[in-house]
């Protein structure tokens, strides 16, 4: 386990699991990841700022249990202090399951839109999914789950939505608000409120004739407090086309400047006989520019696919693509390799896993043990890193004390 682990349960220990392959890979340097681990030395030094996380991929991202199992140990790792739960969707409203942790309830007629309906024609956030009610007494109650392992209550939150005139106005209970601004070219309303809230309930009111919708496309939840937020963005069935629809992605991402993304997109990509590396890295090579146009800085992982199954009977070699495709891109992007596949065991490894129990019968997907398991993997090769980092930082600046003191010493003999 990472040198720096504070995580208070027993974690489990897998045979099957190759733990000497658990590391962070970076075929070209650290480069921004010392932007990263500087800011993350602050946090755990000082107490000091905030380091935004975001997570990206398909159903094993949506689920939140794989993200949700990073969010507990990063936060966990930085003294639990509640920085804010994220990015959140009332993922009810387009028929399909919510993380754990929150909850919402929802009045008035709303229509759905996600990244993977390639038939239908829509705006989409970062998180690629939004909704649109042209009810004009619609409403959202947010509840944070009491069951939670930390605080999640929040004392800011920004609501992503169509900004034009024709969109419906954002009501509040006024008795909690400090301030509220409309930012019409970042795309979303910001609410401060005078105290910690674990519940909220907004209405979106049709004030004249002019207005004539909203369409919401994510909420982000937030602290004054430092920490680290860890944004799950997944949905289920995604490819990297899929995200490529995302036509809002770069504004949004911009209102939280993420510090390090995780781009786990690809299993969707390689499920079939119709994989094409090209075109797989040219539209990562499009994501990657967006991520750095909302934040230069950021860090970037790529974390391959597990190993998986084609129609659950034939062994899908594509995973071995995908890859070569990351080793290339993470060249490339100057970027890091969280190396899955190999830490699985590789090709067919998915069959073990399964007899593990860490993986279930679509030879996929994974139950929710691996992916707990998997959440502890990527936290541990990243903590051990950052360890491995500092560590170097602090041989050098050693290395640099005795240079000078040689270099004193000399000056003042001559």
């Amino acid at each position: 386990m990472a040198q720096y682990d504070q995580y208070p349960f027993q974690l489990s220990h897998y045979p099957i699991v190759r733990y000497d392959s658990n590391n962070l890979k970076f075929p070209e340097g650290r480069n921004n990841f010392e932007i990263l681990y500087s800011k993350m030395n602050q946090l755990l030094s000082q107490g000091k700022g905030q380091i935004n996380i975001v997570q990206y991929g398909g159903s094993h991202i949506q689920a939140d249990v794989f993200s949700g199992e990073c969010r507990t140990r990063f936060q966990f790792f930085e003294g639990g202090q509640n920085a804010g739960r994220g990015f959140v969707f009332p993922y009810r409203l387009a028929h399909t399951n919510t993380p754990f942790g929150y909850y919402f309830r929802y009045s008035g007629s709303w229509d759905a839109c996600r990244n993977v309906q390639r038939k239908q024609i829509c705006n989409l956030g970062m998180a690629g999914i939004s909704a649109i009610t042209k009810d004009s007494i619609s409403s959202l109650t947010l509840l944070i789950e009491p069951d939670n392992d930390l605080d999640y209550s929040f004392n800011r939150i920004k609501i992503y939505h169509n900004t034009d005139t024709a969109s419906f106005s954002i009501r509040i209970d006024s008795s909690i608000i400090i301030s509220q601004k409309l930012f019409v070219k970042e795309g979303f309303t910001e609410f401060q409120f005078n105290k910690y809230i674990d519940s909220l309930h907004i209405e979106f009111i049709q004030k004249d004739s002019t207005q004539s919708f909203f369409q919401l496309y994510g909420m982000n939840l937030e602290s004054d407090d430092p920490g680290i937020v860890y944004h799950n963005l997944g949905i289920n069935g995604a490819s990297t086309t899929s995200f490529l629809r995302c036509n809002r992605m770069e504004k949004d991402l911009k209102s939280i400047a993420p510090d390090l993304v995780i781009f786990g997109i690809g299993i969707n990509d390689a499920y079939g006989k119709k994989f094409s590396q090209t075109r797989f890295e040219q539209n990562y090579d499009t994501l990657i520019a967006r991520v750095k146009a909302a934040n230069p800085n950021a860090a970037i992982i790529f974390a391959t696919n597990n190993d998986s199954y084609y129609r659950r009977r034939y062994v899908n070699r594509n995973g071995i693509k995908v890859q070569e495709s990351m080793y290339r891109l993470a060249k490339k992007h100057n970027a890091a390799v969280w190396d899955m596949f190999e830490i699985m065991g590789g090709l067919n490894s998915i069959v073990v896993w399964q007899k593990e129990y860490l993986a279930k019968r679509d030879r996929i997907h994974f139950t929710r043990t691996g992916y707990i398991l998997l959440g502890d993997l990527l936290f541990d090769a990243i903590i051990s890193d950052y360890g491995n980092y500092m560590q170097e930082l602090n041989n050098s600046r050693i290395r640099a004390d005795k240079l000078n003191n040689i270099k004193y010493v000399i000056e003042t003999q001559n």
